[in-house]
């Protein structure tokens, strides 16, 4: 049977099952999820209180402290004692999970939240998406791609970047204070088809998904504890996106206010009356609202099936992963999904088990396909 272990590293703390025989660590559980700025880690620590130093430690703090002739006076940082060494806020937190010779980093978060009781300790570390929702900026970008407008956000919010799409390049785009930094990235995302998280490294991540093999086969009765997925008929069928300021004679620098024929500037994905009908002003050609309609499309059309699954702990799943489920006895249940969120759970109790919630993947391709009978269609009668 494999046997579980973990480490887990804040500031110069660390703490690992091979070195905690009286349970330093009593509870252990990490979650992430596209765009969720609540994803963090939580650890449940006994810790025991240090010696009180004695009347000759005390003496000689005292007379320190009294000939200490430094004018500047400053308040100082909340923090706690772990084994001798300080933990407070904004320290970085490292999980390292392992089951038999399965073993990956998790999670790298930065320490958000102290708690202490008479019973344990409790540390609460957010990711990177916790700090994007919480910075708001003013700024226009003009004639930027995605990954240079997600690049300069990042810094202003001093965020680390990872693996960034280039995408579409905006001829303007404003980015106003009324939004969160995060907010705005979702929307260039969905404008995109680009997923928004972070990545193990606390490293904003921002790619469109395109896996058709899994990276994970996940086996009914030998992987997987519990499975459930809901089905429902997809909502809308089809999606219409109008755009501004088209593309004319004046090329994507021209500002029309009015447009006289909106089809150079309009996308439209799949056939019937459930419609999505949206305008983005910060959309300037067909090629960007022909994308923006497919994306929206997909996106729908892989909501359709969600599920959730209860596995013995893998510390290999991530974000965005492509996972593959076999022999389960009702074949809805069994097929290729893409990974949506993931939660790691190691205590006493429990034992090292991994939550994962995945959804149906391969929506915008099938949408690609429709939008190209579309244009074909339009360039034959002459649209």
């Amino acid at each position: 049977m494999d046997t579980a272990s973990y480490k887990v590293k804040v500031n110069n703390w660390e703490v690992s099952s091979a070195d905690d025989p009286r349970t330093e660590l009593l509870r252990l559980d990490c979650r992430t999820g596209f765009g969720d700025p609540t994803s963090c880690v939580e650890i449940l620590l006994y810790l025991v209180p240090a010696p009180k130093p004695g009347l000759l430690e005390q003496a000689i703090g005292a007379a320190a402290s009294a000939l200490d002739l430094s004018d500047a006076v400053s308040e100082p940082a909340f923090s706690i004692s772990v084994r001798g060494i300080e933990v407070k806020h904004n320290d970085t937190l490292l999980i390292q999970l392992a089951n038999g010779d399965r073993s990956s980093t998790v999670m790298t978060a930065t320490v958000d939240t102290i708690q202490s009781t008479l019973e344990y300790t409790r540390i609460v570390a957010r990711t990177a998406l916790h700090t994007l929702a919480c910075t708001r900026v003013n700024h226009t970008y003009q004639n930027q791609s995605v990954r240079q407008i997600v690049n300069d956000l990042a810094q202003q919010a001093s965020v680390d970047v990872g693996d960034v799409d280039t995408g579409s390049t905006y001829p303007c785009l404003p980015v106003h204070e009324s939004r969160t930094v995060l907010g705005t990235l979702t929307e260039l995302g969905k404008r995109e088809g680009f997923d928004v998280y972070v990545d193990v490294d606390n490293k904003l991540t921002m790619k469109a998904y395109s896996k058709s093999s899994a990276d994970h086969t996940l086996y009914y009765a030998i992987d997987i504890l519990s499975l459930s997925m809901d089905h429902r008929p997809q909502q809308p069928v089809r999606v219409v996106v109008v755009g501004e300021s088209p593309s004319s004679s004046q090329g994507s620098s021209a500002w029309p206010w009015i447009v006289r024929d909106s089809s150079s500037v309009k996308g439209e994905v799949g056939s019937g009356n459930a419609l999505l009908a949206l305008r983005d002003g910060a959309l300037r050609s067909k090629d960007a609202v022909d994308l923006f309609a497919k994306q929206k499309f997909g996106a729908a059309k892989d909501v359709t099936s969600r599920g959730r699954c209860r596995l013995l702990g893998n510390p290999l799943i991530k974000l965005g992963d492509a996972i593959e489920i076999k022999d389960a006895p009702k074949p809805e249940l069994n097929g290729l999904f893409k990974v949506t969120q993931v939660r790691h759970v190691l205590s006493k109790s429990e034992g090292f088990l991994t939550h994962v919630e995945f959804s149906d993947q391969g929506g915008a391709a099938s949408a690609d396909s429709l939008l190209g009978s579309l244009g074909k269609l339009a360039g034959a009668i002459g649209i």
